[in-house]
């Protein structure tokens, strides 16, 4: 019986990196996040860390060969990225493999990050001219400016980037070329991809973190995998960029240098987002059975803000609240107004990401009605309680105002705030804690007699 793939395997020909911040065990993560099976074929051990490379032991050329045929005589490999190919021989492997492969079977995307220098600036690359006959053989080359400038020969800066991507697709003869523009001084970084007819910019505002190691490595196979997936090279490109620029932002600060990108940190956030909608469900069915819940909720009602790991928040797309709110009946009885969902501008999920955005260690906020009682009963279980007066608040309109609630309550190391009310708002107190639990505490201990 033949035996299937549950999924297509992408090839990884690197270095490996004794640190994990870039090469084969880097792209086999993106491959990993992207639904497809990685595979590795390594053409040198680096000793490395965060501070630089310590030292590089190659391979043979025939021993690359050898782990290239074994992966390829078993799995299906629907693309190849490159990147260290340290010694001219190796280079002639490679050709010689995607030769044999494609004539065996059918024709695999290759994608070259052409890893010139380590951040440290160590040679990853021995013969550069001997290099350039894999960037011909490329669908796509991926070098940044200062890799690009000496591809071009003379070792000229890259002063316009199309013409300087155009210039580089001329001479490789690959399909694309995507220049990326991380060295490129400018308040912003601009990546260019270009082809025989057109060219598309990609500009995000450049990111001020130290954590940048491994973003050649993760961009080309982001950029690989998201073809493979069925996006035009224009949409993949996109895709690749905003992996990365993620991936910088939510850098894993590990080492004493310069750390290594998180390219998984989307996969994260779903993840917790999925446990926070579950967790907002449990607290739905609290409230809702809870004797007495319906006496603190105010007016105006109430709404619960739930965020995902406050490390990992970047505004509100990451906080969730009731669409509906929380809502007293007639009756006495509480509803819930679902479904729970991401983004929606509350005034509870703007408190929360103001306070996030300060470092206060928090994912859970809920507002209930002002009662000089509970505030005593707060402040004698030792809660750091801060009052807010809402008439020295300055006219820049509402939007602002849970901000400035959030500034003053950071200010205080405060976890409840509260406020008496002026002309037009209700009198309210706002509470929050890091972890759901500690919030539904909090609530039973103001319900107790």
């Amino acid at each position: 019986m033949q035996r299937v793939d549950s999924r297509d395997t992408l090839l990884s020909i690197a270095g490996y990196d004794s640190g994990n911040g870039a090469g084969v065990e880097t792209d086999l993560k993106v491959f990993d996040f992207f639904g497809f099976h990685g595979a590795g074929a390594i053409t040198a051990i680096t000793a490395q860390n965060t501070t630089g490379v310590k030292g590089i032991y190659p391979v043979k050329a025939e021993e690359l060969r050898h782990q290239i045929r074994t992966i390829v005589e078993d799995f299906h490999v629907s693309g190849i990225k490159t990147g260290m190919i340290y010694s001219a021989d190796q280079v002639d492997v490679v050709l010689e493999e995607v030769d044999r492969l494609e004539a065996a079977s059918h024709h695999v995307p290759l994608v070259v990050d052409p890893v010139i220098f380590a951040k440290d600036g160590t040679p990853l690359i021995k013969d550069v001219e001997h290099f350039k006959q894999l960037l011909r053989r490329a669908l796509v080359v991926t070098p940044n400016a200062v890799e690009a400038s000496l591809l071009m020969g003379g070792g000229k800066e890259v002063e316009d980037p199309v013409s300087a991507c155009r210039e580089l697709l001329n001479s490789f003869g690959s399909k694309y070329v995507v220049l990326k523009g991380g060295h490129i001084p400018g308040e912003k970084a601009r990546d260019v991809l270009c082809w025989r007819g057109g060219h598309a910019e990609y500009i995000l505002p450049r990111l001020e973190n130290t954590d940048t190691h491994g973003t050649g490595s993760v961009f080309a196979s982001a950029l690989l995998s998201s073809y493979l997936k069925g996006s035009n090279m224009v949409n993949a490109v996109s895709e690749a960029k905003t992996v990365v620029y993620w991936g910088i932002k939510h850098g894993l600060h590990v080492g004493k240098g310069i750390g290594p990108i998180d390219p998984l940190v989307k996969m994260r956030k779903d993840f917790h987002k999925y446990h926070v909608l579950e967790e907002m469900r449990e607290f739905a069915k609290f409230i809702s059975e809870e004797k007495g819940f319906s006496k603190l909720i105010p007016e105006v009602q109430s709404n619960l803000a739930h965020s995902i790991p406050p490390n990992l928040v970047d505004g509100l797309e990451d906080i969730a609240t009731y669409q509906g709110r929380i809502i007293k009946e007639w009756d006495g009885k509480v509803r819930v107004g679902f479904p729970a969902v991401f983004g929606n501008p509350t005034h509870t999920a703007r408190l929360l990401n103001g306070l996030i955005k300060r470092g206060v260690l928090a994912d859970s906020l809920i507002n209930v009605r002002f009662d000089e009682r509970l505030i005593r009963k707060l402040s004698d279980e030792g809660y750091s309680v801060v009052e807010i007066f809402r008439e020295n608040e300055p006219s820049w309109g509402e939007e602002r105002t849970m901000d400035w609630i959030a500034e003053i309550s950071s200010k205080e190391k405060a976890s409840v705030a509260f406020d008496r009310g002026v002309k037009g708002k209700e009198a309210m107190i706002r509470i929050w804690s890091l972890g759901i639990d500690g919030l539904i505490r909090t609530l039973k201990l103001l319900l107790s007699e």
